[in-house]
């Protein structure tokens, strides 16, 4: 029977925090025949009582080629010692430890053994959940495997890489020992500095491409292993802080402060109810983090001047058990933390002459909202919102228990998305609720583009008991225009135009990633509204902003009298036919600025670079993502985990960086940007609309060949403003909404321009910006 080894490292902080919950679960969850060793560093180890039956402690300065690896490279601490920001990725001396830990322990236990058998990497910050025997170990790993993993981990700025945290080496096999020894050597030699990250996951996983190439066998084995165990990931992953130790007690104090808000779009939808309705009463089940009842509240004060809440949920009383048995994935919070939450939002619409009151309920609804009386204690309530357990059982109990109240709103009503996931039906408890209303009821069920976790769409409905009462307003029931944007060319001519470029721009030139940095951008598009005088104030007040053309803007800029320091270029269609702004595409370059960089997109049609070539142009290459360079078998699939598989004929390189995030030219130059370490951005031109078209051109349609004839130009509304545009405008405006509403990828955005309808769209995701945490208001 094979040989099983187990090894982590941990310091001070991670062994207070964390470590010390997961020593104590492997001596009581793992048989004795499961060793693992632990290395340690910054750490007073002797001042802890550490289980020790199976469990032994090493300290990591005693290898000789850490520490020489410490003292080289003290500067690569994440800041290059001070002259960044702080850049996890960057922070060799973070991920050293385990690097350190891991490969000479395996060397230490190859040369005793030569049949050693296997060396498993478990992250300190693990949890062992099960009971755990050597039996259990040997089923994940074949004999012929060489190293197996555990899954892909996403980070959250989008990207991803093999999940190390619990990882088996076969040291009976010589190639996982050399790929140790390539790994300690990466370090060790200064390698690792020449790639774009240096946490041991990222070089692992270049390694494991490498190895795999020559026919190493890996294994992925993450199912089996959440089985047994769990990754806290530092704590950060909500779904985990319910954990509870074989006592019943929380291996997590939950935080005195409540978790961030989050603010999805049918949430606006809420507020627009409430501000029709106009009630002064409300009672929420599932209060969560009391960021709902804030935001009903704002909404209700704009025609009253008291509101009384009650709100009910289990807070601290919820458990691993009962977020499965209600589908919830939300963290926890206290109900100390939310009362003091409403607390102080309640002291500051004092200051405005507002009263708000609060009443908090900690218990399961299925018996709170049932306690003798309850009602006749209560105010009388106007609104209410059941937005707590999903199960049929619990959706359908809350129901019952404010049917009688004028309006109740009921979250998570749930439906299919368009590839066919949809939510278990044990799930549907909100469905159910609506599917057994009496016909006569007024119902509707609001239009929402949220997604749900897993696959889905998650709605609200709106039930009207008091037919006194108006109907709900129409544009809330709206149906949004969603324009899905396709490839304006073939994709054998779009990887043809790549095939080319490759060849056209050098190796040298083509952009890659870079760290976070204090520059800013300031990004020109073409719309008709731009305000070139508020642009040139703009650069006045910041003449260290780099200014970046999108393609139509370039010779307005310059005949503005400003000098772009970049243009994005995106068209793979030829430069002498007519752009989509009635433009030929030639005319757009009759001058070039020769210290313009032209960031020329690997699909644009060769025409256009081979004449930027000739006009003497400093051209670099990026590539946009599109489906077209999925093989053919993969695009049948959905993306998992930001993992593709692009085309080998197309000549992409392995590793090549992949800009995603737009439809369009001009979004595209945020994502090239952000890739280029930029976060502060000046949005100028971004207006998406047009003039009203002419009665000719109202006329015309659009639409590929295999889809039905659609108006080219029409019109959207946003409030009570309404707009001209197309599809191709509209999908832009679609991706600013996104942007400003949920910044993904953490930007300061600066939106410049007014009457046009991204203006709109950036006023709106204002209004909401106001009501979440700002440290400059909360602290200044």
């Amino acid at each position: 029977m094979r040989k099983v080894n187990f090894i982590t490292s941990f310091n001070e902080t991670i062994l207070k925090n964390i470590g010390h919950h997961f020593l104590n679960s492997v001596n009581e969850q793992w048989e004795p025949k499961l060793p693992l060793t632990c290395y340690y560093h910054d750490c007073k180890i002797d001042s802890y009582s550490l289980p020790n039956n199976s469990i032994s402690y090493k300290d990591l300065s005693t290898l000789k080629n850490y520490n020489t690896f410490k003292d080289n490279n003290s500067q690569h601490d994440g800041t290059e010692g001070n002259q960044i920001p702080y850049n996890i990725k960057l922070d060799s001396l973070k991920w050293c430890h385990k690097v350190f830990a891991l490969t000479e322990h395996a060397f230490e236990l190859a040369e005793k053994d030569a049949d050693a058998g296997w060396l498993i990497w478990i992250d300190a910050d693990s949890y062992a959940q099960k009971r755990f025997v050597l039996q259990d170990v040997l089923k994940m790993l074949p004999d012929n495997v060489d190293i197996a993993y555990s899954g892909v981990r996403k980070y959250d700025d989008g990207t991803s890489n093999i999940d190390a945290s619990f990882m088996a080496f076969n040291l009976s096999k010589q190639p996982a020992l050399d790929l140790l020894g390539d790994l300690q050597g990466a370090y060790i030699s200064g390698e690792v500095f020449q790639y774009r990250e240096w946490h041991d996951a990222f070089i692992t996983e270049r390694l494991l491409n490498i190895y795999k190439a020559h026919g190493m066998k890996v294994l992925d084995i993450g199912e089996k292993v959440k089985d047994y165990i769990l990754h806290l990931k530092g704590v950060q992953d909500p779904s985990l802080l319910p954990l509870r130790d074989s006592k019943g007690n929380r291996i997590f104090n939950l935080s005195d402060e409540t978790s961030p808000d989050i603010i999805p779009g049918r949430y606006k939808q809420l507020a627009d109810i409430i501000r029709h309705f106009k009630p002064k009463t409300i009672l929420e089940t599932g209060t969560w983090n009391g960021g709902r009842a804030i935001e009903m509240a704002l909404a209700a004060f704009e025609h009253t001047d008291k509101v009384v809440y009650y709100g009910f949920d289990l807070f601290e009383e919820a458990t691993t058990e009962t977020d499965l048995e209600e589908f919830n994935v939300k963290a926890h919070n206290k109900l100390s933390a939310v009362e003091k939450r409403l607390t102080d939002f309640a002291a500051k619409m004092k200051e405005k002459n507002k009263e708000f009151q609060f009443v908090l309920n900690q218990g399961n609804t299925r018996e709170t909202l049932y306690v003798d009386n309850l009602f006749d204690f209560l105010l009388e309530i106007d609104f209410a919102l059941v937005g707590g357990g999903n199960s049929i059982k619990t959706a359908q109990s809350d129901y019952n228990a404010v049917k009688h109240v004028p309006v109740v709103v009921l979250d998570h009503y749930f439906l299919a998305d368009k590839e066919g996931n949809d939510v278990q039906d044990k799930f549907k408890g909100v469905n159910k609720v609506i599917e057994k209303l009496d016909k006569k009821t007024r119902r509707n069920i609001l239009p929402s583009a949220d997604k749900v976790k897993g696959g889905g769409h998650t709605h609200l409905a709106c039930v009207v008991h008091d037919n006194k009462l108006p109907k709900i307003p129409r544009e809330l029931l709206n149906v949004p225009i969603v324009v899905n944007p396709r490839d304006c060319v073939p994709k054998d001519y779009i990887r043809n135009n790549i095939r080319a470029n490759l060849k056209l721009i050098k190796d040298d030139k083509w952009l890659g990633k870079y760290p976070f940095h204090k520059q800013s951008a300031t990004i020109v598009s073409g719309g008709p509204y731009t305000d070139y005088k508020a642009l040139h104030a703009h650069i006045k007040n910041n003449p260290h902003t780099k200014v970046i053309a999108v393609k139509h803007s370039y010779p307005k800029l310059l005949e503005h009298n400003i000098k772009p320091w970049a243009c994005i270029v995106l068209d793979p269609r030829p430069i002498t036919g007519t752009s989509t702004h009635g433009i030929v595409r030639k005319d757009l370059f009759k001058t070039i600025e020769p210290s313009t960089k032209f960031f020329v997109a690997s699909m644009t049609d060769p025409s256009v670079t081979e004449y930027l070539r000739e006009k003497g142009a400093d051209i670099h290459g990026w590539h946009a993502f599109t489906e077209s360079l999925r093989d053919e078998e993969e695009r049948k699939r959905g993306i998992t985990n930001n993992q593709v598989t692009l085309r080998e004929d197309i000549g992409i390189p392995k590793g090549a960086t992949l800009i995603t995030g737009g439809t369009c030219a001009a979004m595209r130059a945020i994502g090239i940007m952000h890739t280029m370490g930029f976060r502060y951005f000046d949005l100028f031109g971004y207006d998406s609309c047009m003039e009203e078209p002419t009665a000719e051109q109202k006329k015309e349609t659009t639409g590929a060949e295999d889809e039905e004839p659609r108006p080219k130009y029409f019109e959207v509304g946003v409030k009570d403003k309404k707009f001209w545009t197309t599809g191709e405008l509209l999908a832009m405006a679609q991706d600013c909404e996104k942007i400003f509403n949920e910044n993904v990828m953490e930007m300061d955005i600066t939106f410049h321009g007014k009457d046009t309808l991204v203006s709109a769209l950036w006023e709106l995701s204002q209004n909401i910006k106001k009501k979440q945490p700002n440290f400059e208001r909360d602290f200044a």
